[in-house]
């Protein structure tokens, strides 16, 4: 078996799988959009039903989680609606854990919270680890980013913690020492130890300000997944951990995206710029993303402590955009920014 995404041009996607049809394979995955498509982009439902005409081994559809799949029954829908002869599914089962339930007459399908503390015990019982746990946790709630229970489970240091903020702390110390024991893991998370050095929370949190001083800094700071290999310790979770931790307002990111027509520079990558205002009207801590791709322009802006921060670079998604923001933030701050310089 194999799995593809689908070219620009239906006819040369059509040659593609009778090609890959005549080596033998039993069946093939069909993901409805092109490589330089993203979640965003619609489905290309009707391709993926050209191709199962096309060839006579089963046809696999996939991409349909964010448009149509939100339910057990909607699986079925989204297997017709390809004329595919089964489905794949990967983020809505990382988002509602229970879609392969069938529905039942007797009782309502389970509600995300539900599903949410029942994983966190299953998760206790069998020792998986704070951070890989916080990951599908902030999976399950990801159109609940701005909670405050998406925020306390993001400030979560250990399984404790995270029990406690939904609530199933008692039934977790219900579960046997025993199983506990066997099953335990090293649960060190550097989020807890992030503080700034006094001198430089001094300077920024006194109240005099120069009227006259304006600061402008130029810099790169891209963000690389390979240096945060650790699910549950990013730039953006170490930020809002330390906000938790010394009871400051939650950062707020604001993100724009807009279609532009980018010009390359000939070397390097486009800078970071630092503008700090003295206003003590003006926006506090406003830090500002904008990373570009070949067609969009993401802006990301973090609000707090009468600074403006303006941060350019290429960054492929909103989610990249925030992270880029978040380490402007953090190297202001001299906060380690939790990367892993090993693993290059």
């Amino acid at each position: 078996m194999c799995k593809i995404r689908i070219l620009p041009e239906l006819e040369d996607t059509i040659r593609l799988v009778r090609l890959i049809e005549s080596t033998g394979v039993v069946a093939i995955t069909v993901h409805g959009r092109t490589i330089q498509e993203r979640p965003q982009h619609r489905n290309h439902d009707e391709v993926i039903r050209e191709i199962a005409k096309a060839v006579s081994i089963p046809v696999i559809a996939n991409g349909g989680s964010k448009d149509t799949i939100s339910k057990y029954e909607d699986i079925e829908f989204f297997r017709r609606q390809t004329g595919a002869s089964s489905v794949m599914i990967a983020r809505a089962a990382m988002w509602y854990p229970a879609i392969f339930r069938p529905p039942n007459e007797k009782e309502e399908p389970p509600m995300l919270h539900d599903v949410i503390r029942e994983y966190l015990i299953l998760a206790v019982r069998f020792g998986h680890h704070t951070n890989g746990v916080k990951y599908c946790i902030q999976q399950m709630l990801h159109r609940e980013g701005d909670t405050p229970l998406f925020l306390d489970t993001l400030a979560a240091v250990d399984m404790n913690q995270l029990c406690s903020t939904w609530g199933v702390l008692d039934r977790c110390r219900e579960l046997s020492f025993s199983s506990l024991k066997s099953h335990r893991v090293d649960d060190t998370n550097p989020l807890r130890y992030f503080e700034p050095p006094e001198k430089k929370r001094a300077r920024l949190d006194g109240n005099e300000r120069d009227p006259a001083s304006v600061q402008s800094i130029t810099r790169h700071i891209p963000f690389e997944r390979r240096y945060w290999p650790v699910h549950g310790i990013t730039p953006k979770q170490v930020l809002i951990a330390y906000c938790q931790k010394q009871k400051m307002k939650p950062p707020e990111f604001h993100t724009v995206r807009s279609q532009i027509r980018v010009r390359r520079r000939a070397t390097g990558y486009p800078s970071v710029l630092f503008h700090r205002h003295s206003e003590r009207h003006s926006v506090s801590k406003h830090i500002r993303a904008s990373c570009f791709t070949a067609n969009y322009r993401f802006i990301a802006q973090f609000l707090d402590y009468d600074i403006n921060l303006y941060h350019i670079y290429r960054c492929k998604s909103k989610k990249f955009s925030e992270q880029a923001v978040s380490l402007v933030c953090l190297e202001m701050l001299n906060i380690p920014d939790g990367r892993i310089l090993t693993n290059i």
